[in-house]
């Protein structure tokens, strides 16, 4: 049975000790009613569930700061009859998305009757007979369409005072018949609109990293649509909790309606900034997968960069001229690694990579703090501020006759971290049917030095 009340608003430390947070979340998440559920129970104080597990004695203030500044406000009038009209409003979302990471949208071509219509649509299935509701209550990761409450009830500190339908349109759109009747028609026709958005939205951030237009769309970031309807009931004491907490998105972007309500803040410039609802418009914010391709771009520009500039003095150092292993195609293909390595509970039992070597010319690897890296004879390589790793591969060690060696090396289990790694391998074209190239040593035979009977060294 689920807690409905406290003598206090402070938590006492005696029953800090004994709360059974596990217990009480399964109790409430068996109800399958939400928290909508606790609501219609009449509840005056909230659950320990719903609040912060540190915060035991007083309140804690959600408010925002004052700002002169708010979101940007971005007018899509005319955008795709007037060139010039388009390239403004591309700036515009550049500085932005540099700037904030968030901005709304007018004139964005999604009727007013549809934008009512999904907001009344999240309503009625919210507000419909519980025990119809029920029916949809699911934390089954492989449902295409689900009602719960807070997706991380079990591994959160605090449970969010929310309620949501998920449904997930793209890549596999669900059988209309597997949405809710209360509110099937609006889903499928405000997914249809709201995509069409979406694809117009990628193309102006393509162009406002300086890309083609169909760049994002072609990596194929528009490939999974989820869309969430969010159900905020009235808080007894929404001093104490949030509706959602604090975090950053996990996809490219987000498009997000507010009811006339609002609510919605956004950390700029280390000060909560209220987001108030505009009649019509519709809500963008920049998710890590955008963040991070942004500064994957930036990183692989300079390291390709760098990657160039060693292929001259290893073609020297080989008794070459400068552009022989450029003039070889030998950086025509650019592998980039992002290495995330867990703490290791028991790491003497296992290892972040296991030993090998690498299958390209030559890796360039940046190093955290952390380090792990290893070289045979299992030399430790300690992370120096600001330095990058180097080190040749096969093909290098093949075409300069072995004079180049290409070492075996690993990467160590450390209970401690999370350590991250960046590894970018500089190859040869990627093999299509039209690419027979053959790589063997280049001049450097001699009878002194014959070609290698193995391309490895034992």
């Amino acid at each position: 049975m689920v807690s409905s009340s406290r003598s206090s608003d402070k938590i006492p430390a005696e029953k800090v000790s004994d709360y059974d947070r596990k217990s009480e979340v399964k109790s409430f998440d068996d109800t399958k009613l939400g928290v909508k559920g606790l609501v219609d129970a009449g509840l005056t104080k909230i659950p320990w569930t719903f609040i912060e597990e540190r915060q035991t004695t007083g309140m804690i203030t959600w408010g925002s700061t004052e700002s002169p500044e708010s979101v940007p406000v971005i007018d899509f009038k005319d955008m795709d009859k007037d060139e010039v009209v388009r390239t403004q409003i591309i700036k515009k979302v550049g500085e932005a998305c540099e700037k904030w990471g968030f901005f709304q949208v007018v004139n964005h071509g999604i009727p007013e009757s549809v934008l009512n219509g999904i907001i009344d649509g999240i309503r009625r299935f919210h507000e419909q007979d519980a025990e119809t509701k029920k029916e949809w209550y699911s934390r089954d990761p492989q449902k295409k369409v689900k009602f719960n409450s807070d997706f991380d009830l079990y591994q959160s500190r605090m449970a969010n005072w929310r309620d949501t339908l998920a449904c997930t349109m793209a890549p596999n759109p669900p059988n209309p018949k597997q949405l809710p009747a209360v509110c099937r028609d609006i889903e499928m026709e405000y997914s249809e609109q709201v995509v069409k958005l979406g694809l117009t939205l990628f193309q102006l951030l393509s162009q406002a990293l300086g890309l083609h237009p169909n760049h994002l769309k072609d990596m194929e970031c528009a490939e999974s649509i989820l869309i969430l309807g969010h159900y905020y009931p009235p808080c007894p004491e929404p001093q104490l909790n949030l509706g959602t907490s604090s975090h950053t998105d996990s996809d490219f972007f987000t498009i997000l309606l507010q009811d006339k309500i609002g609510g919605l803040q956004v950390l700029h410039e280390d000060q909560w900034v209220d987001v108030p609802p505009i009649p019509g418009a519709q809500l963008i914010n920049m998710g890590d997968l955008l963040q991070l391709e942004d500064i994957v771009m930036e990183y692989s520009e300079q390291v390709v960069k760098l990657g160039l500039t060693l292929f001259e003095p290893l073609s020297e150092a080989l008794g070459l001229h400068p552009n022989h292993l450029k003039d070889m195609e030998c950086a025509e293909s650019i592998l980039l690694l992002g290495h995330y390595y867990l703490p290791c509970p028991e790491p003497e039992l296992t290892l972040g990579s296991s030993s090998h070597a690498d299958p390209d010319f030559f890796t360039i690897l940046l190093q955290d703090h952390m380090g792990g890296l290893q070289v045979l004879q299992w030399v430790i390589v300690p992370p120096i501020p600001g330095a990058l790793v180097i080190n040749m591969g096969d093909l290098l060690q093949l075409i300069s006759n072995d004079k180049f060696k290409s070492i075996f090396h690993r990467a160590l289990a450390q209970n401690a971290g999370p350590r991250i790694s960046s590894a970018c391998f500089f190859g040869p074209p990627l093999q299509q049917e039209s690419n027979t190239r053959l790589y063997g040593p280049i001049e450097l035979l001699s009878e002194e030095n014959p070609p290698p009977s193995t391309g490895k060294p034992p």
